[in-house]
């Protein structure tokens, strides 16, 4: 039997991401300007979680010093973003290093969440779907971009796809059955948009968003393309 093409774009996104060797993972994060937040970094083996590694974090290319992993592979170091804006982290341990973003904002601040899988790119391929790239763009110049792991692929490879495809630079949050809308209404921030498929939506609705889906979803409009969220949220496509 023969095996259409796209199936093997996804077949080897997992098996890469799935037997790579020794490595370091920095997970991204949304803070409140001033406010401390726990970055975190997981070191793993080739299969397991790798305690007792020291990890050293920078933040813009600063080191804010180090921290040793444990049991769990976790390792914790406190930061206090004091202005506003996307933060390039970097977590090294070893010869592996890893990087990521930290989203800071004020209290208030309205996010728009796009969930990735099904809904940024084309089913079973790495292809992006048409205008994605500049709408995304577009929505971060008026509303803070967050983007969701909710499907099968893992945080690595789908960081992987969004620098691959030139997609902005944004968190990349796993969406955890819904606990990420929580967390976020928590801080005192708000949840404007939401972009994804029926689940995603459905855990963000006692927030109220305006949602968009490219399915028929109780709550959100149905969408044809990328180009229509653009237009409904009446942005300026370049």
């Amino acid at each position: 039997m023969k095996i259409p093409r796209a199936a093997f774009v996804l077949i080897a996104i997992l098996f890469s991401s799935s037997t790579a060797g020794a490595e370091v993972i920095f997970f991204d994060e949304i803070s409140l300007k001033g406010e401390p937040v726990m970055l975190k970094a997981v070191t793993k083996g080739k299969v397991f979680s790798k305690g007792g590694q020291m990890v050293e974090f920078s933040v813009e290319g600063k080191s804010i010093g180090r921290s040793l992993s444990g049991g769990d592979g976790a390792a914790f170091k406190e930061f206090r973003a004091e202005k506003t804006g996307l933060y390039r982290i970097s977590a090294v341990s070893g010869k592996d290093k890893d990087s990521g973003f930290l989203l800071s904002l004020k209290k208030g601040a309205e996010i728009a969440f796009i969930d990735i899988e099904g809904n940024m790119f084309q089913p079973m391929s790495g292809n992006p779907k048409k205008d994605s790239q500049k709408v995304i763009k577009a929505i971060a110049k008026r509303f803070p971009v967050v983007y969701l792991q909710a499907g099968i692929l893992d945080i690595k490879a789908l960081k992987k796809l969004l620098k691959e495809n030139e997609f902005i630079d944004a968190p990349l949050l796993p969406w955890r059955e819904g606990n990420v809308f929580e967390e976020a209404d928590k801080k005192g921030l708000k949840i404007k948009f939401v972009i994804g498929g029926k689940t995603v939506i459905e855990s963000a609705k006692e927030f109220k968003p305006k949602a968009f889906s490219f399915g028929e979803v109780e709550g959100a409009e149905e969408v044809r393309d990328w180009e229509e969220i653009g237009k409904k949220m009446r942005l300026v496509i370049k």
